[in-house]
Formats: structure tokens, sequence, C-alpha cells
């Protein structure tokens, strides 16, 4: 029973000999002299000094180990480091441009109607009057009578000018005065004109410094384009622009305000023909102010027509005559 157990310790020596050899991975030299070792046999494995000395022994029979399968001990796999995803930023959406939206056609503006010249004044000044001229203009026809009689009151505007003086040669001629509502700009360059007027008979009116248009002025404004006008008893405002405040700074300064009845609108320059049939109006009567120009432009339609106006005025029993009050 001993004998037993002690080959039983021998053999699981052997086999965990040959268990270690495997695993530490010893060769089979050092495997044989462990076995042998342990089994006892002392001859299994010569000394070096056996080797030398003695004939080379026969080789043991080396007692062939039994077939173990070695487990392969798995090593352990290395856990993949997670490869970080490279983030690619994503691209904006696109957004989609907006339609483009058709402007709208512009209409095209109308062109503005043409507007007869204006005349110019030697201060640049604008024309003294905007009106409108009459599409119903109805004149007398054929041979004048001579009716009742009364007066009728010539007017200019904008002077004194080169034409002054003509027109007053006329006035002369015809045994006729008027009345001439000047600029005080443009009495320095004619400085014997207002002299000249009054030695006639006529009468010099004042029509403010330069022509502008008074209802858009300060009270200071008005008052200075009134004084430095000619010195008169008359004023009228330039294109008949007038309110509540230019009458009361025009009264303030002593003078009267004054307007007309008939605009010939000789500043448009119509031709002599249509300015020479003023005389011929219909509406022309007794006490009518007659608004003709002077100055402002070039004034020889103006000049040439009049003889024929006051021809004809005459013809119809009126007398040409400056405003008594002024």
């Amino acid at each position: 029973m001993i004998i037993r157990r002690a080959v039983l310790a021998l053999v699981l020596i052997l086999f965990a000999s040959l268990t270690i050899g495997v695993i530490v991975g010893l060769d089979s030299t050092a495997r044989s002299a462990i076995v042998g070792q342990v089994i006892g046999s002392p001859s299994a494995v010569p000394t070096p000094a056996e080797e030398s000395t003695s004939s080379p022994p026969k080789k043991a029979a080396t007692p062939k180990p039994r077939a173990t399968v070695a487990t392969p001990t798995t090593a352990p796999t290395p856990t993949a480091r997670p490869t970080p995803k490279v983030t690619t930023p994503a691209k904006p959406p696109l957004t989609a441009k907006p339609p483009v939206t058709a402007k709208p056609a512009v209409p095209a503006k109308p062109k503005p109607k043409p507007t007869p010249s204006k005349p110019r004044s030697t201060s640049g000044s604008k024309p003294t009057v905007p009106a409108k001229k009459s599409s119903g203009a109805k004149y007398l026809k054929g041979p004048l009578k001579k009716g009742s009689g009364g007066t009728i009151y010539l007017t200019f505007d904008d002077g004194p000018s080169p034409y002054t003086p003509s027109i007053l040669s006329i006035l002369d001629r015809t045994g006729s005065t008027a009345t001439f509502f000047h600029l005080g700009v443009n009495e320095g360059g004619f400085p014997h004109a207002d002299a000249s007027i009054r030695a006639h008979g006529s009468k010099v009116a004042n029509h403010s410094y330069d022509h502008p248009d008074l209802t858009t002025r300060t009270a200071g404004q008005l008052k200075w384009q009134i004084k430095h006008g000619p010195k008169a008893k008359c004023f009228r405002p330039p294109y008949g622009a007038t309110n509540a405040a230019v009458r009361k700074a025009i009264a303030k300064a002593g003078m009267r305000e004054v307007l007309w009845s008939v605009d010939t609108l000789d500043w448009t320059e119509p031709g002599v023909t249509t300015l020479a049939k003023t005389g011929r109006l219909k509406s022309i009567g007794n006490g009518t102010i007659v608004l003709m120009h002077d100055g402002g432009g070039d004034r020889t339609q103006t000049v040439a027509a009049l003889p024929r106006v006051i021809a004809d005025l005459h013809a119809r029993g009126f007398k040409v005559r400056a405003l008594p009050y002024c």
C-alpha cells in the first residue's frame, strides 16, 4: 500500500515536472535528467566525468512523455482604443436664395407742358404776374364806335429799362399818361428814368426792390423790400401775390396796394398782332387797369403794339391816364 502511494506520488511528480517543463520551455535534455532523478535511475543522465572517461554509453531510452495538450493561455486581447471620430463640421444648410422680385416698372412721368418763357428784368427778377391767359377773350370787330367814354389806366411793371424811353415817347405823341411800377434794383442803371417819367406827366410807383414773392417773406423782409423800392404812394406786390401780412406792411409804409383788371400777358411775347387787339377787348370799360411791362425782358412787341392799343381805346371814347391816387 505504501509502495503504491509512493509510485503514485512519483507519477504525479513526473507529470508535474513535464508540465512545468512545457510551461517554462525547458529543452528535452533537462527534462530527461529531471525524470531520471525522479524515478531513481542514475544512469539515465551521465555525469560529465563519465562522458569523458568511458566510451560513449548507449543512449538510454528516454521515455516518451505523454502527449499533453497544453492549454494555451490566451493572451488577453488588448482592448482596441476607440478611434475618435473626426467630427467634420456639418456644412450649413444651403439657404435658398429669395426669389428675385422684379422691380415694379416705374411709370414714365408725363412730360410737363411747355410754359411760355417769362421775362427777365435787369435784376434777374421773375415776371410780374403769372396770370392765366384768357381763353375766351372776345374782341370787338369792324369799325369801333365811340361809347359813353371813361378812363383806362395803363400800367407798366419791372422797369426801368432801355424800353422805358420809347414808351414815354408814344405816350407823349398820343396825349396819354401811365403809371410805372418799378424795381429798386433797376433804378441804379437808369438814374434819370423816374424824373423823366414825372416830367412827362406820368407816375412812378413801387414794385419792391428785387421782385420776390412777398407772401413767403418775414415781416422784417417785407419792410425791407418795400422800403428799398422807389419812393411812391402806390405799391404793386410782385406776381400780384398778396395776403393780410403783405397788405398790412404796405399800409404801414403809407402806400396803397394796386393790382390790375386786365393782363395782356405781354411778358409771354404772344406777338404784336395779339397785343395790338388789347384795345378791342369787350371786357375793357371805364376804370379798367391794364397790365403791361416796360422791363423784365425783351419788350419789343409791347412797344410795337402800344400805339394801336391807345388808338383803339381813343376810338372807343376812352382816355388813357395814370392812376390819379399814385
